[in-house]
Formats: structure tokens, sequence, C-alpha cells
């Protein structure tokens, strides 16, 4: 059984190994799910829009809470657009994808019963759109939003 570091290394090492050992273009957004009674499950998120990602996860809340004595953790890997801006989230923002201080990440989101983990590299590519390295932001301090702690109990 793999501990949630373990398990947010592990994501990290499939980002690095499909982007740059691969040198595939992008990465497929999955579930990795430990149970304490079952074979671990790897889900594929296969969403294509937005409407279709909130569905999923809502999804996902749902089954975690259904089985929430089986489940041990889980960690989410994706790629997302990350940005940056000078005041508090507001209606009318610009999503990140959108604005001009955006960067082209990898998240991990993961989680246990006890706490959650979201950590972030930028990616990092060359004039002919190839993946050349990740960076970790170590920057990345307090995470909110739908994607994060998918195992909260009153989520």
């Amino acid at each position: 059984m793999r501990s949630l570091d373990q398990m947010v290394g592990a994501m990290a090492d499939h980002a690095r190994h499909v982007l740059i050992g691969r040198n595939d273009e992008q990465i497929v957004p999955f579930f990795h799910i430990q149970f304490k009674d079952r074979d671990d499950a790897i889900m594929r998120a296969p969403w294509s829009n937005e409407r279709q990602k909130a569905a999923f996860i809502k999804a996902m809340r749902l089954a975690f809470k259904a089985f929430r004595g089986s489940v041990v953790n889980y960690a989410m890997i994706s790629e997302a657009w990350a940005a940056t801006q000078d005041h508090p989230p507001r209606d009318g923002d610009l999503a990140p994808s959108e604005r001009e201080t955006r960067k082209e990440c990898v998240i991990v989101s993961a989680g246990d019963h006890q706490r959650a983990i979201m950590k972030m590299w930028e990616i990092i590519r060359d004039d002919q759109g190839r993946v050349t390295e990740l960076i970790e932001d170590k920057r990345v301090g307090d995470f909110e939003g739908r994607m994060f702690n998918l195992l909260e109990d009153d989520a």
C-alpha cells in the first residue's frame, strides 16, 4: 500500500515519463484509488469540457462518500492552466486559461481521510512544442476548489 506522498510521487514520475520520456503531447487525466479490501482502481477521467468535468468530479465525490469505509486514498492527475492575479477571486474574473499570466501545468490532487495534497509542475516546452522539463511550483500553498480534497466529510 502506498502512502499519500508516494501516490503523489508516482503521479509526478508518470507525468515525466509520458511528457518527456515518451514525448506525448499531453497526459490523459486519471484517478488512482487504493482500497482496504480490494485491488487498486485506475480510472480514466474522460471529460472534454467544463460541464463534463464538473459532473465527473461530483460523481467521484459521491462514489468516495458511498465507499468511504473502503477507500484508503486517491491521487488524480491532469493538465491545467494556472495563472496569478493580484486580487481575491470575484465574479467576472477571467479563467486562468484566458489570462496573460497563464502557465501550462500538470496538477496532482491527492487525499486520504486525514489530509489532502495538491502539487503543481509548470510544463516547459521547446520551440517545437516538445516538453523538455517539469518544474515544481514550490510556492503553492493553500488550495480550494472542486478538485481538492474529494474525501472531505462535508463535500
